[in-house]
């Protein structure tokens, strides 16, 4: 498809380019790719690296002082040596794309690569090629008046073009989160402001991907918020990825500042807070919370008209052992949506009544106060009161 200035990019940078791999591009790789292509690769990773949202074409050919045609010519010659990998995405009135840089071959991979060698001798000439080779084997020490007695393999491998889209199949995206409606997390955000030296590619599972999402939606973090705990997460040694410890971090961040005329989309810890007046969630109740988001896979919505529901039937008061009987009960009753989840809270509230009064053995009968059933009696219209006026309530919230 035809490239335009107005279609967007982001761009995923390599690691930071040693001096190796500066020389390797403009000694071997320039003769090949041309000049325009190397500076694109250059103008990529400068940018890439402080890119902050994306940003249109226009700019690139802006820097490079150059037309978008020649831009995307010199864009398929670094496609074509393996230095960039392009991913597309169709709009309506201008595409996406996400460039991913590869780092080149240091010079002494590039010198083992016969094809590469040989086409760097089919644009710059034998002697040219063999000046660029010896400047980069300079250093090594001499073997003038040594016998090499190195012991041959049987297995040697045959020669073959270096193929980079192997080593890299493993960093392809691998998650889409655009039907679970039960994570409300801005992705574009921190895949885009998220560094791959902060949050290396091959940690970008889906697991934790979705993790990511799911906590930041259950406590309501923002997506700046959740680069800084996941960066706190990561062991870039041992390329690993802790979530436990990002689970601990986030249950213990305060919820950003969040604005909705709608209470029931607020994020459930926000929820739970203005239920309780501005006064913090305590660790306890994030965690009930954490487990109806991540585990039960309930949206933020069902979850606060739920938590609304215990809280009225269970004297403000969340016990972890009655809010996952309820919360198994609405899973195997498949309340996925706001409206189910009124639905099954009326119908459970309708139902309800005070707990029936114990009945005591007749021996026992004569010794009761008279008062007893009166006072039952008071208690249950006061409930019935209470739940018609919670009933109204949630009527006008919907």
């Amino acid at each position: 498809m035809e490239l335009k200035t107005r279609d967007i990019y982001r761009v995923e940078c390599t690691d930071a380019l040693s001096a190796d791999l500066l020389t390797s591009m403009f000694s071997l790789y320039q003769p090949l790719i041309g000049t325009r292509a190397a500076a694109l690769y250059m103008t990529l990773y400068s940018e890439g690296r402080l890119q902050h949202t994306q940003e249109s074409h226009g700019r690139l050919c802006a820097l490079m002082n150059c037309s978008i045609d020649e831009l995307e010519r010199s864009r398929v010659q670094l496609e074509q040596y393996l230095l960039l990998r392009v991913y597309e995405q169709e709009g309506e009135q201008k595409n996406s794309y996400i460039y991913r840089l590869n780092p080149p071959l240091s010079a002494a991979g590039f010198l083992s690569s016969g094809e590469f060698m040989a086409e760097l001798v089919q644009n710059i000439g034998k002697k040219e090629a063999d000046l660029s080779a010896a400047k980069m084997s300079a250093g090594r020490l001499n073997t003038s008046g040594y016998r090499e007695v190195t012991r041959p393999v049987s297995h040697q491998m045959q020669p073959r073009a270096y193929d980079l889209s192997e080593a890299t199949s493993h960093m392809e995206p691998r998650y889409s989160f655009s039907d679970d409606a039960g994570i409300l997390f801005d992705y574009e955000h921190f895949i885009a402001t998220t560094s791959a030296l902060v949050f290396p590619a091959e940690l970008r599972t889906q697991e934790n991907m979705s993790l990511i999402g799911r906590l930041a939606t259950v406590y309501g973090l923002s997506a700046d918020r959740m680069r800084v705990l996941v960066s706190r997460s990561v062991n870039l040694g041992a390329m690993t990825f802790d979530q436990e410890q990002l689970k601990l971090l986030a249950e213990k961040s305060a919820p950003d500042v969040t604005r909705a005329k709608d209470a029931y989309a607020l994020p459930p810890v926000s929820f739970l807070q203005a239920r309780q007046n501005g006064a913090p969630v305590s660790l306890s109740d994030r965690k009930i919370l954490e487990n109806l988001l991540v585990n039960y896979h309930f949206a933020p919505d069902v979850i606060n008209i739920m938590i609304e529901y215990i809280l009225h039937i269970s004297q403000n008061r969340l016990v972890k052992t009655f809010v996952d009987m309820v919360a198994g009960e609405w899973a195997r009753d498949k309340v996925d949506s706001r409206e189910k989840a009124f639905a099954e809270t009326k119908k459970k509230l309708a139902s309800y009544r005070a707990p029936a009064e114990e009945v005591l053995p007749a021996y026992l009968e004569k010794g009761k106060p008279a008062k007893q059933e009166e006072a039952g009696g008071e208690s249950s219209e006061e409930d019935r009161r209470a739940i018609a006026e919670l009933m109204k309530k949630m009527e006008g919230r919907q």
